[in-house]
């Protein structure tokens, strides 16, 4: 549309279209992009402080941002501090950073995101003593219905144990990598291969970018270097793919996991590493501040290790706290009322399955037979 020399920066676009006299065009555009930021800044700030609210009520922040006005059923605090902080930030700092700054942050939180799932996925099952399960197959009074619910249920409690007690472990036909990677527990490998993975990709990322011009040229030095960078990365890709992964009680699951969440590692790293030295220096205070609260804060009263369901997690919010049927316990109360008096009958989560089990193995036709039995006797 214009010569490359002529184009604004700031506002390439608009800027063609008005040398062009299409000065509706620029408006419209220019529009556009103003709503498009608008955009994006009330949806960050609306994600922002649901995101402090949440590790608040994990125990990773300070507890008054967990806490939510009455009336209007949201965190007016992480509102107010979220707001101001943005506020603060786009006045002492120009587009062109804060964008850097986005893109950092953004690209970090992928990245990590991309570990977690290569590390979550060769995660041993953890053991759980209250846990219960239901029965694999049907009792051996139950021979008819044998057919036809292993045609229903595929995947069997026990296949979901055995699968989780062998995540993290190497394959059957890799036993003979058992002397040099089985003094690990299971999972440990998998994340050590993942975190020098992260490491030798930034460091190869790193090496392109200030010496481009030594590999280019063929350098012995340099081929060397990059050629031992790349196979020890390679050779931790193939470490994590000998072990069994985990995939029970996923609703969607990454394909070809290591290689995906690996490849999309490396090319966040090779983002990461183009932005300048500035953004570098700003992201490494605001995570040395994060550190700074967490050593000092949020790992004395984190709850990630308590032992709770994921329902009486859910049950501590404070909108789950207004109705009285939310109370969790080692067993429930039921009120029973009648003619001949009132009662209380307490029964465990156990109790209530036994029982429930019971009931099912009783045959439908009892109550007929009962009844031809005594209407014979009369």
């Amino acid at each position: 549309m214009i010569p490359i020399r002529e184009i604004n920066p700031a506002a390439s676009l608009p800027e063609a279209f008005g040398q062009m006299n299409l000065n509706w065009a620029k408006y419209v555009i220019s529009i556009g992009a103003l709503c498009g930021m608008t955009t994006t800044l009330l949806g960050s700030l609306f994600a922002l402080p649901r995101c402090m609210y949440a590790m608040a009520s994990d125990g990773l922040l300070f507890s008054c941002f967990g806490r939510i006005n009455t009336t209007t059923q949201v965190p007016v605090l992480n509102l107010v501090v979220a707001g101001l902080l943005s506020a603060l930030l786009a006045l002492l700092f120009d587009l062109e950073k804060l964008v850097e700054f986005m893109s950092i942050g953004t690209l970090l939180a992928y990245t990590i995101v991309s570990a977690s799932v290569i590390i979550l996925r060769y995660r041993p099952l953890v053991s759980q003593e209250h846990a219960i399960y239901a029965p694999d197959t049907p009792d051996e009074d139950d021979d008819d219905d044998n057919t036809s619910q292993s045609s229903i249920d595929t995947a069997s409690p026990t296949s979901d144990l055995i699968e989780g007690a062998l995540a993290g472990r190497l394959k059957p036909q890799y036993r003979w990598l058992e002397p040099l990677l089985g003094r690990f527990d299971p999972g440990s490998a998998v994340s050590a291969a993942v975190l020098l993975f992260s490491v030798l990709s930034f460091a190869i990322c790193f090496q392109l970018e200030v010496s481009w011009h030594e590999l280019y040229t063929g350098s012995w030095w340099a081929l060397i270097l990059y050629g031992f960078m790349i196979f020890i990365a390679c050779a931790c890709v193939a470490v994590i793919a000998v072990h069994h992964q985990n995939t029970r009680g996923l609703n969607f699951k990454v394909p070809l996991v290591p290689f995906v969440p690996a490849l999309s590692i490396f090319c966040n790293i090779v983002l990461m590493v183009h932005l300048s030295a500035l953004t570098w220096l700003r992201f490494f205070i605001w995570v040395a501040l994060g550190m700074l609260i967490y050593f000092l804060y949020g790992i004395h009263h984190s709850k990630e290790g308590e032992v709770c369901s994921s329902y009486s997690m859910l049950m501590t919010s404070t909108e789950a706290g207004k109705s009285t049927w939310g109370a969790t316990g080692a067993g429930f109360t039921i009120s029973l009322s009648g003619s001949g008096g009132a009662g209380v009958i307490k029964r465990t989560v156990l109790q209530r399955f036994i029982g429930r089990k019971m009931d099912d193995n009783k045959p439908i036709v009892e109550e007929d037979v009962n009844e031809v039995d005594e209407e014979g006797q009369t």
